[in-house]
């Protein structure tokens, strides 16, 4: 658990970057299939590039609105892709379903939490 404190930036970073990337990697696939531009999740993608890589920088209260705007995102994220498994939920990829919609967006908020909380301890000090 120290080392996960002491590391939770590194960690931040790399697991905010790669949701953005890869959510801006899905929104190039649908659009070269189906010539649909959806600019909320292309704005969203670019967003939490962005923040990803002010998370790196050194500047705490930057760090720390980053982190307050990491965790909105990631209980938005729980409230939107909780309601969207209990309209779309299938029963032959369940366990996907379940994983998508719920386990990562809950690591996203234990994420942000710990975020937080290592930057209140660093102020701190």
């Amino acid at each position: 658990m120290k080392w996960l404190l002491n590391n939770i930036k590194i960690i931040s970073f790399v697991w905010w970057l790669m949701q953005g990337v890869l959510l801006l990697l899905n929104e190039i696939r649908v659009w070269s299939e189906h010539n649909y531009l959806d600019r909320d999740f292309l704005i969203v993608s670019i967003c939490l590039i962005v923040i990803s890589f002010l998370l790196i920088v050194r500047n705490y209260k930057i760090n720390i609105f980053c982190g307050i705007v990491l965790f909105l995102y990631s209980i938005f994220v729980l409230f939107a892709m909780g309601i969207l498994f209990f309209m779309e939920a299938q029963r032959q990829y369940i366990l996907f379903a379940i994983c998508l919609c719920f386990i990562i967006p809950i690591i996203n908020i234990l994420l942000s939490i710990f975020l937080l909380s290592a930057l209140r301890k660093e102020i701190k000090e």
